[in-house]
């Protein structure tokens, strides 16, 4: 029987996969993981948070402190709340300001956005799955020993698996090779307006030299705080806007923009537990920030947001059957691959599982879809019959007819 078409994630990330395991550590023992693991090309955005607060605070009502109010800042913030607005659409994101990275986030509001990833989206808990969370408030009751569950998902990065991802060099293998900045590169990336300079970052440097960069702040090229310009008063840039800065592995604005916040633990405690580390600069940052040695002035308080200081998701390696990367391998997963099947995914960046072919000939063809039979029910939380042969069979006749039938269309 042919599969109904499921409705995709309100909340969508390009992931790339870090490999290279077992790789050493750089000179100051830093970027050691032993398994493969993902990370989203690009910063949470404000659209992307406030599909969050609608999910999971679909009235408003706040009680975990999601949305800061400092968030509907007319510089800095990028999410307004509306009390009048019908449930489900009481957050949106700013005009203009959709694809900025959210900013006054806790590292608590970070790791419930992880957990609701984990959960599925939707009406996922924020409080269980990735992450433990006790008491139900903004600060948890166990704020002091929060700790990523084996079985997590979607999760924060680690320190030493974003320093990976932003600083190793990904062509030399595990070996210990890495790039003092997150551009590939140990020269500091220049200071500049993305539309200017595609491989500059965002952040402070002032050189003092009539060269059309290094003027200040990247986006206002004026060494005025960004408020002070009346014409251009947003000091972040959109995402990803850096389309020549990418890192060795494929992301984007490890460097500038906004700290990220990071799931480990550094030296130093505050009211709400241990201070949480965050790296890669800000458009605040001068370029020491933005180096490998920096330690973000050994971490940040957890209830604390700012408005230089964002996040990234991360995930567990992409498991061979789940087309959707939802972790399970599951009916979703046949769906996703009968769109996509008859692409040819080539080979590189981006290609693979993260876009259907499980066994890395290239194609998304029948084979994968064996793979995934093979896989159906890993990751489920109750067992789930396996497809028989003849119902993977079943799904390629089914899946020639749907891709038929839209060719006819088109």
């Amino acid at each position: 029987m042919c599969l109904l078409g499921a409705e995709s994630h309100a909340v969508g990330f390009d992931l790339v996969t870090v490999g290279n395991t077992g790789n050493a550590p750089d000179a100051f023992g830093h970027g050691v993981v032993s398994y493969a693991y993902r990370v989203s090309t690009t910063e949470v955005t404000n659209a992307q948070y406030a599909e969050f607060l609608n999910a999971v605070d679909p009235s408003g009502n706040n009680a975990l402190g999601l949305h800061d109010p400092f968030m509907e800042d007319g510089v800095l913030g990028g999410i307004s709340k509306s009390e009048l607005a019908l449930p489900g659409t009481v957050y949106a994101a700013i005009e203009g300001k959709a694809q900025d990275p959210v900013v006054w986030v806790t590292w608590f509001d970070a790791i419930r956005f992880a957990n609701w990833m984990h959960n599925g989206q939707g009406s996922g808990d924020t409080e269980s799955g990735a992450y433990l969370l006790l008491g139900g408030t903004p600060t948890p009751s166990n704020a002091a020993t929060i700790v990523r569950s084996p079985d997590a998902t979607y999760f924060l990065p680690t320190l030493d698996e974003w320093y990976k991802v932003a600083y190793h060099d990904a062509a030399s293998g595990q070996a210990g090779v890495y790039f003092d900045y997150a551009n590939g590169s140990d020269t500091p990336p220049v200071s500049d307006h993305p539309d200017d300079n595609p491989s500059a970052a965002n952040y402070f440097n002032n050189d003092n030299l009539p060269n059309g960069f290094n003027d200040g702040y990247a986006v206002t090229g004026s060494t005025e705080l960004p408020p002070a310009v009346p014409t251009l008063l947003n000091p972040l840039t959109e995402v990803g806007a850096y389309t020549a800065a990418q890192s060795p592995y494929g992301t984007f604005d490890q460097n500038g923009n906004v700290w990220e916040w990071n799931e480990s633990t550094l030296a130093g405690s505050s009211d709400a537990g241990p201070n949480r580390s965050h790296r890669g600069g800000s458009w605040f940052s001068s370029p020491s920030g933005l180096t490998a040695p920096e330690r973000g002035f050994d971490g940040h308080a957890p209830d604390e947001g700012r408005n230089d200081m964002g996040f990234r998701i991360a995930a567990a390696a992409w498991a061979p059957g789940d087309a959707n990367g939802d972790g399970v391998v599951d009916l979703l997963d046949f769906d996703v691959l009968a769109q996509r099947f008859g692409d040819s995914i080539g080979f590189g960046i981006g290609a693979g599982p993260e876009q259907g072919d499980f066994n890395g000939d290239g194609i998304v063809d029948l084979l994968d879809f064996d793979i995934l039979a093979q896989n159906f029910g890993v990751g489920a939380a109750a067992a789930i019959p396996e497809p028989s042969g003849a119902a993977v069979v079943g799904v390629g006749l089914c899946v020639w007819g749907r891709r038929r039938n839209r060719n006819e269309r088109a």
